[in-house]
């Protein structure tokens, strides 16, 4: 089966890719976390409630994929599955075709959860341990995270396309893949190499070489093709890429993506706990990586609710500074705009970010440029409203430095929420396919969680000893960073055992506060996973409240590996071939 869409907004062609590729199963993934929100805010303006690009994307391809008997599993249908289903529908009159089409619903909690928690029920935030009063707030979304079972369920009564809303990204391709071998609801080895499978595709180009912080090895990586999981009866998976196309498929891709957004050695889905150090990877040919040896045990009976609510507004404003002088400039400008709109510490949140120089003197007028991005949120909406923020710092536009410019004209402030990530009893939510009218309920299943993993042995070479060298992290190892609600994950790997055995004793939370220095007084969180030769951190509240509030330029996390990569640390010159 193939991936063809990673997020809403991904590019429109990935469908024609696979099915040039001759894949049977088509999936796609449209529901980012902030997606959530940014559908519930176009429902309250009168708009769609789920993702319309897939179905501008489908009716293309609908003759293609009717002809091939392609089945397509997505969760475009985010706050809305029925209506997207209804779309579809009627893009398939359009098309002349004749294709089942099944709707999968009961994620959505909003308008339920005070009935199902009581009215003084408390959720407790996962990463931070914080408790969230349901009646305190204004609840925009929560939707809770389904399994493969309903898309399973689909596919049996006869669905060719099963419009989903908020599940786990995995369970998209676990449906299928249950479906196809029958795999039973215990067969958990199976169903985390589907997980595993699942995840190693969601994200599409990213195990294709897209995002990879290792492609200054390879020749021009072009546009990364479209991924493919050849998926076997026992769970096991081939990683492929669409024939023809850009990028690379090897062990390197295949490891940076495991570690993507992931937490420490299991990895919780409501189907099945998965053992990623029980992972094994392997070359299969070019542009083929082969994954097997997953070990999965019973699932709790707890599944993940991601609720948004209401936090304020927010405001940003950027300056630019040119030539000399650019910290005496700064300062001047700060001590403007605090007269101007109020001190940092009378906002609930405020941030000054500078973005260069590369070179005050000598260099062109981009090198001796620095962009000074100002922002901040609050709930007072007056406070970083257009007039009590943005425009008072466009007032000082000749009352201040030399040469003051803004990138943009003055912006309106903007509503943001916060993300909050919690658990939910699998016994509050009833999951239903609704397929040719008829309502099907997918039960849940309660098991006995398995018992947790043995420690995995590791055994490492010495780390060599004698003559250091100073280099940029980035030479010795790969990178890959992401986010989760407020929490930033970043995952570092060895590509030889001797600097796997340095790393192991190097990187430790401390150390990694110090080589990123915005971490400093956060909590960090370590994890070892031996069997890729990595490390897994979670950086608690470096996204402050999600993406839709953090107030840092990078508000997913996304360039965290790349910024850890380029800090100079010193090591053995014996691990850096071309100093030692």
């Amino acid at each position: 089966m193939g991936q063809f869409s990673a997020y809403h907004g991904d590019r429109p062609d990935g469908m024609g890719e696979l099915l040039d590729s001759g894949v049977d199963v088509l999936t796609g993934d449209y529901l980012a976390e902030l997606t959530m929100l940014v559908l519930r805010k176009n429902q309250l303006r009168g708009g769609q409630g789920y993702a319309a690009a897939f179905v501008e994307q489908l009716e293309r391809y609908l003759p293609r994929i009717a002809e091939g008997g392609v089945k397509v599993v997505t969760n475009a249908g985010g706050l809305d599955p029925e209506g997207c289903a209804t779309a579809v529908r009627e893009a398939c009159a359009r098309a002349g075709v004749d294709l089942g089409v099944a709707a999968v619903t009961g994620d959505d909690l909003r308008e339920d959860l005070g009935a199902l928690l009581g009215a003084d029920a408390t959720l407790r935030n996962v990463d931070t341990g914080d408790d969230l009063v349901l009646a305190d707030h204004e609840i925009l979304t929560a939707n809770a995270y389904l399994g493969a079972w309903p898309i399973v369920a689909a596919l049996q009564a006869g669905a060719d396309i099963v419009v989903c809303p908020r599940m786990t990204d995995a369970s998209l391709i676990v449906g299928p893949a249950a479906w196809r071998f029958g795999w039973a609801r215990d067969d958990w080895d199976r169903l985390a190499g589907g997980v595993v499978a699942g995840h190693l595709i969601e994200c599409c180009g990213q195990v294709t070489g897209g995002n990879f912080a290792l492609f200054d090895e390879y020749p021009d990586l072009g546009l990364p093709g479209m991924p493919i999981a050849v998926i076997a009866e026992d769970g096991g998976c081939v990683v492929t890429k669409a024939a023809g196309t850009g990028g690379v498929v090897d062990t390197n891709t295949v490891t940076a993506q495991l570690l993507y957004e992931v937490g420490g050695r299991e990895y919780l889905n409501p189907d099945v706990t998965v053992d990623l150090a029980s992972i094994h990877i392997a070359d299969a040919g070019t542009d083929r990586v082969a994954v097997f040896g997953t070990r999965g045990r019973a699932p709790n009976e707890l599944t993940k609710l991601s609720l948004t609510y209401e936090g304020g507004y927010r405001n940003s404003i950027t300056v630019g500074l040119t030539g000399r002088h650019v910290a005496e400039k700064l300062a001047w400008l700060q001590r403007a705009v605090e007269r101007a709109v109020g001190a940092p510490e009378e906002f609930d949140a405020f941030r000054w970010t500078v973005v260069g120089p590369v070179a005050e003197v000598g260099g062109d007028q981009s090198q001796a440029s620095a962009w000074v991005v100002i922002t901040a949120r609050d709930a007072d909406r007056a406070k970083v409203g257009r007039k009590g923020f943005a425009d008072r710092i466009v007032q000082l536009g000749t009352n201040n430095v030399p040469g003051f410019y803004l990138t943009t004209p003055p912006q309106k402030e903007r509503l943001y929420g916060v993300q909050w990530p919690c658990l939910v009893e699998k016994k509050h939510i009833q999951p239903r396919v609704v397929v040719d009218g008829e309502v099907l309920e997918v039960a849940w299943e309660g098991w006995e969680p398995g018992t947790p993993p043995e420690p995995v042995a590791v055994s490492l070479p010495a780390v060599p000893t004698g003559a250091t060298v100073e280099v940029p992290l980035g030479e010795l190892v790969g990178t890959r960073s992401g986010d989760k609600g407020g929490v930033a994950n970043l995952g570092v790997w060895a590509r030889t055992p001797e600097v796997h055995a340095w790393l192991r004793s190097e990187l430790t939370a401390e150390r990694l506060a110090e080589l990123v220095p915005e971490a400093d007084g956060l909590r960090i969180v370590r994890h070892e996973l031996p069997n890729l030769a990595a490390l897994n951190f979670l950086l608690i509240g470096y996204l402050e409240e999600g993406v839709s509030s953090c107030t840092r330029i990078d508000p997913q996390a996304k360039g965290l590996g790349e910024y850890l990569a380029s800090k100079v640390v010193e090591v053995p010159a014996a691990l850096v071939p071309s100093r030692a």
